[in-house]
């Protein structure tokens, strides 16, 4: 590995840490200065003043602000997000717990999102301003502008109620087989996977059609390869940068989006969790759980700009080019 990879590595690498240290802070003072003592409002209006005091002094909220922030930052950094007032569970035990539902969850969908996109985006391409790209369109703006619970409560109608085909919520684990457990989480996955099917058939239909007008495809079509052949090995590849893009955003928001699906189906997951949460003003456990959602986010979003070059090595060529320039 050369000098200048490293220094973009190291560059990458110290930007993360900047915007999660800032997204740290934002979390922080976001829920901080809310108006309200936040003791008093998770204990309720019918809580005495000794055990409101009480509870201040075992949050730390009689400290000063800057020192409250400097301690709770401390903690995040050796992974101490403290504990629940409601269960008394420390947050990042009821991640370990909880996590893994919404991340199942979320690729379940994203891999349902994807294989409709994928060719939905392929066939709109190649037959566009067609009746067929017509009915797609109309196929992608409905799953764009129907909501995820309105979706959740329409399959529950028809499999669940109608049909009885699968259960309308509920979590099965894998210890109950795998058959029991997909079912439980086939219905939520398909809601939450809508927007996303939408979002990614349009950005790749837009960048494949963008793609099949250059030269160097008009090229392969001239040489007689074969439509599919051009689509698959020519134009699919460099198409994916945009829907990359897109992939990280939206699975990003999808960490919160499950708030609603997860409640709606009754998942164990985090969203489940912090809307509990919130329902209870555990304002120790909604920071935690708010921090590790956006570090999430972040994450995700890195982890996609670190795999441009996988996907198009053109633009690792170009990247070295522009350091060797700099560099001299």
């Amino acid at each position: 590995m050369n000098r200048a990879r490293l220094l973009r590595i190291g560059l990458k690498v110290l930007r993360l840490v900047a915007v999660l240290l800032v997204v740290s802070t934002l979390c922080f003072f976001s829920l901080a200065l809310l108006p309200g003592d936040p003791a008093r409002l998770m204990l309720g209006d019918a809580a005495t003043d000794q055990s409101v005091a009480t509870l201040r002094d075992q949050l730390g909220l009689d400290l000063p602000m800057m020192q409250r922030f400097t301690d709770w930052l401390g903690g995040v950094v050796t992974g101490d997000l403290g504990s629940s007032y409601r269960t008394g569970q420390a947050v990042t035990r009821i991640l370990a717990e909880r996590a893994p539902v919404t991340i199942e969850l979320i690729l379940l969908s994203q891999v349902i999102a994807l294989g409709l996109a994928i060719p939905a985006a392929i066939v709109a391409a190649h037959r566009r301003r067609t009746g067929t790209d017509r009915a797609l369109s109309l196929w992608v703006f409905t799953s764009l502008s129907t909501p995820d619970f309105v979706v959740g409560v329409v399959l529950v109608w028809i499999f669940s109620v109608q049909l009885g085909w699968l259960p309308a919520n509920g979590y099965s684990p894998w210890s109950e087989g795998v058959s029991a457990h997909l079912s439980s989480l086939l219905m939520p996955a398909i809601a939450l996977a809508g927007t996303s099917f939408a979002l990614y058939q349009r950005v790749l239909r837009a960048d494949l059609v963008e793609t099949l007008r250059q030269d160097y495809i008009e090229v392969a079509r001239a040489k007689g390869i074969s439509s599919a052949r051009i689509t698959f090995r020519h134009a699919l590849r460099p198409s994916l940068l945009g829907l990359s893009t897109q992939i990280g955003v939206t699975v990003g928001m999808l960490i919160g989006s499950t708030v609603v699906v997860e409640s709606l189906f009754g998942l164990p997951g985090i969203g489940d969790e912090l809307a509990g949460a919130v329902t209870a003003r555990d304002y120790i456990e909604v920071q935690g759980l708010v921090l590790v959602i956006a570090a999430c986010f972040v994450l995700v979003n890195a982890l996609v700009d670190v795999l441009y070059p996988v996907i198009d090595p053109r633009l690792a060529k170009a990247g070295s080019r522009r350091t060797r320039g700099g560099a001299r």
